[in-house]
């Protein structure tokens, strides 16, 4: 089942990647971008959000998308490509701290994934079809299409902590003395 699948690759496409980071990696980044700590803090306030709102309507009324028709096409695009477009900023809610600790950020994500798969369970699968909660870019998803988003999201922030951590060994390596422009 696709959404098991997505859901089970949640976690592991952030912490994998971020396996092995410590003391001030984590708050490393050049100016104008987020370090590693602010994008798993991130991705842990987003899951958390979403977690949390699916959790509050899980016992709403089934009802119909609400969505405008420039949320209708994103959503078909975000969903169905499964890229976010260049240059689009995050919503208030889902910015990081300016320093966030990244133990706390790690057991966030990790609790918002558990209860999503929890929330997964319980529901039956006709139920998440027509459990629809407002993103607030996209309008409304039902909670597969929340699962997919989530899985883009992360595989989306998931590649930036790699082009991050290649540019924290890059800064790393200049700061080693004696090592530039020897040829071995």
């Amino acid at each position: 089942m696709k959404i098991r699948r997505q859901l089970e690759a949640l976690e592991p496409m952030i912490l994998t990647r971020l396996h092995g980071v410590s003391g001030d990696d984590w708050h490393a980044a050049p100016k104008g971008r987020w370090s590693l700590a602010q994008i798993l803090h991130h991705v842990a306030v987003s899951t958390d959000t979403a977690v949390q709102s699916l959790e509050r309507h899980k016992q709403d009324e089934p009802r119909q998308r609400r969505a405008k028709p420039g949320q209708h096409l994103a959503r078909h695009v975000l969903l169905g490509v499964g890229r976010f477009p260049p240059g689009r900023k995050s919503p208030m809610a889902a910015q990081p701290d300016e320093r966030p600790d990244p133990e706390l950020a790690k057991a966030q994500l990790r609790m918002a994934v558990h209860h999503l798969e929890a929330l997964a369970q319980e529901l039956p699968p006709e139920r998440q079809e027509r459990l629809f909660v407002m993103h607030p870019v996209i309008g409304d998803l039902s909670f597969p299409e929340w699962v997919r988003f989530l899985y883009v999201h992360n595989r989306h922030h998931a590649q930036q902590i790699t082009v991050r951590r290649r540019w924290i060994e890059q800064q790393a390596r200049k700061r080693r003395p004696g090592k530039r422009g020897r040829k071995g």
